[in-house]
Parts: structure tokens; C-alpha cells; sequence
């Protein structure tokens, strides 16, 4: 069944040359598209293998961070403030979760780009499945056209 009847009057009216010329023309656009759609889904295989780790690595990297924060939070700076052990390693602690933080942030940018790429690449595939179903429609109407 043709998805509109106006395109079906349209077509039906073609001669039977222009009617083969354009479902040769779609069906190499199928075939494009469908090459589209593999390599769309080829990169979603890539990024589902890269988000994977990344995802552990960021709830692995925050719970190590709240555990040590904990740890530095368990004495007021004005106990250890007097004591220079103390001090310089709750300076020490303090600059490694700084850098941890800044690691753990590095691991969330990365992770959240590649999760909107993919966000993109499924849109892309949104896109193609609907011009490709378009395409299908029409070369169905071509073919009740040429009977």
C-alpha cells in the first residue's frame, strides 16, 4: 500500500522506463543507507566497549574519594594544626584528593562526551530508519504502479 495516495497518482502516471529508472535509483539509496546504519551501529559497539570501563572507573574513583575524605575530615584542622606530622600530612591528603578530584572530573567529562556522541549516533539512526522506511514505501507504491 503506498503512504500517499497523491505520490501513488502521481508515480502510477510515470511511464514504466522512469518507474525503473527511480526504483534502481532508491534501491542504491537502500543500500547507502543500509551501510549507514552498520557503520552507526559498528560505532555504538565501540562506545558501549569504551563506556564501559569509564563507568566502573568513575564509581570505583568516587567511592575512593568519599573514603577519603572521610578519612581527612576525621580530625579539625585545630587539633592538628599545632602538630607538623600531622599538618603536612593532612596537607598531603588534602593535594591528593584534590588530584584525585580533578582525575575523577577528567573520567566524568570523557565518559559524559562519549555518551552524548552516542546519544547523536542513535538520533542518526532514528533518522535513517524513518528515511529508509520512506524509501521502502515508495518502491512498494512503484512496484503496485508497475502490475
Amino acid at each position: 500500500m503506498a503512504f500517499n495516495p497523491c505520490l501513488k497518482s502521481i508515480l502510477c502516471a510515470l511511464g514504466q522506463a522512469t518507474l525503473d529508472a527511480l526504483n534502481t535509483v532508491l534501491q542504491a539509496q537502500l543500500v547507502v543507507i543500509d551501510a549507514q546504519i552498520a557503520a552507526f551501529t559498528a560505532q555504538l559497539a565501540i562506545l558501549d566497549i569504551l563506556t564501559l570501563p569509564l563507568s566502573a572507573t568513575a564509581v570505583v574513583a568516587q567511592e575512593a574519594i568519599n573514603a577519603a575524605n572521610q578519612v581527612v575530615g576525621l580530625v579539625p584542622l585545630g587539633l592538628i594544626s599545632d602538630c607538623a606530622d600531622l599538618g603536612d600530612l593532612n596537607v598531603n591528603l588534602t593535594q591528593v584528593l584534590d588530584n584525585a578530584n580533578a582525575d575523577f572530573q577528567d573520567i566524568v567529562t570523557d565518559l559524559n562526551r562519549k555518551l552524548s556522541f552516542k546519544d547523536e549516533i542513535n538520533a542518526g539512526l532514528e533518522q535513517l530508519a524513518e528515511v529508509r522506511q520512506q524509501f521502502s514505501d515508495i518502491l512498494l507504491t512503484i512496484e503496485e504502479c508497475s502490475t
